[in-house]
């Protein structure tokens, strides 16, 4: 009921299956223009199996009376009741964030993370200055709404938490016939894929382009809370992973220690300080997922190590794309293309490449 308003979606007018086709196309025009690949890979494309109800993170926006999301291209807001890309958790918690509407004046933005295979939820609130006096209100609607495990209240150097704030989430993966499950604590402060299901298809992508032996050491850039690098010690002799978040270096630790995985590690820290200061020998593959900026500030120091592979994870095609080029000038081409569509209803996409030295 929001769209052409809303500018959260920007394709819910389009034929789902087309919607696929059209992202195939803007991404090949992209590598052709910005990477300026000559020959590209066929692209392998994950369709959602849920092209709604998949979003288990929102951020909506708070002014005056109004909660929402933001308008297209401007700073108004658009209330909404639910939203429809959003899964239902999450939508029965803006109901009941809605019912209490006054009591949410004094934020900025008020996030929601929720965990569908425990049926609860965790709201972030982030308000425009401390007041003490919130947490009584927050600690008497925590205790009234059992459908929220945790409020959290930002403030200067971390949150104030007024129950459990870890949400639980369980990655279903299939290697070689065979089936494994990986349990994921994920904290405030710490970044989970919005969309569950094809969080999956993303790491079974990654999976079959590293091909990964026994004898192999992975290095995992940007590793958040083991998403990736738990699943590639499967296979691997070690993968490390380097996040700069302490609070997903925890989790990324405790995760791994949940899930058995004795011959994985995490440092805490910048990915630029890291390459710095690296020793030891060169890890067969490097994987990195890094924010939109891409990788170019640490794109030479990556291929001075001369890995045999590299998979490159992004949200932002185009930075994606540029980078492609630079390493391309570094004797890697790209190999395979996948695109998981993370996004449905929206133009926004995931893609996976494997780079390989020419």
């Amino acid at each position: 009921p929001y769209f052409g308003n809303c500018g959260g979606c920007q394709w819910q007018h389009i034929d789902y299956l087309a919607q696929g086709e059209l992202k195939k196309e803007i991404l090949r025009d992209i590598l052709r223009r910005l990477g300026r690949l000559k020959e590209i890979p066929s692209i392998r494309i994950m369709l959602s199996p849920k092209p709604y109800d998949y979003r288990i993170r929102i951020q909506l926006k708070v002014k005056g009376k109004s909660i929402g999301y933001y308008q297209e291209r401007s700073l108004r807001i658009v209330e909404i009741d639910r939203c429809p890309i959003s899964h239902p958790l999450v939508n029965q918690i803006i109901q009941e964030l809605r019912e209490e509407s006054a009591a949410w004046l004094r934020m900025e933005e008020i996030e929601i993370n929720v965990s569908p295979e425990e049926g609860r939820g965790i709201i972030l609130l982030h308000p425009h200055s401390y007041d003490q006096r919130n947490e009584h209100f927050m600690k008497r609607f925590l205790q009234s709404h059992p459908i929220l495990r945790d409020i959290a209240l930002s403030r200067k150097g971390g949150f104030n938490f007024f129950g459990d704030p870890a949400l639980n989430l369980t990655i279903h993966l299939s290697q070689e016939g065979e089936k494994r499950n990986f349990k994921l604590r994920i904290s405030p402060g710490s970044f989970p894929q919005v969309h569950p299901e094809q969080n999956e298809a993303l790491i079974q992508t990654v999976l079959q382009f590293s091909e990964v032996n026994k004898g192999d050491r992975v290095l995992d850039l940007y590793a958040g809370v083991g998403n990736l690098t738990l699943p590639l010690a499967i296979g691997a002799r070690g993968v490390l992973g380097i996040e700069e978040s302490r609070m997903a270096v925890e989790d990324a630790r405790f995760n791994a220690e949940r899930n058995g995985m004795n011959h994985c590690d995490f440092i805490h820290g910048r990915v630029e300080d890291f390459f710095r200061n690296w020793k030891k020998e060169t890890p067969a593959l490097i994987v990195l997922d890094p924010p939109r900026t891409g990788c170019k500030t640490i794109l030479d120091q990556l291929v001075r190590w001369k890995p045999r592979k590299i998979i490159y994870v992004s949200c932002e095609p185009t930075t994606f794309s540029r980078d492609l080029h630079l390493f391309s000038e570094r004797g890697y081409s790209l190999q395979r293309l996948g695109l998981i569509d993370m996004f449905p209803q929206t133009y926004h996409m995931e893609v996976v490449g494997l780079l390989q030295q020419s």
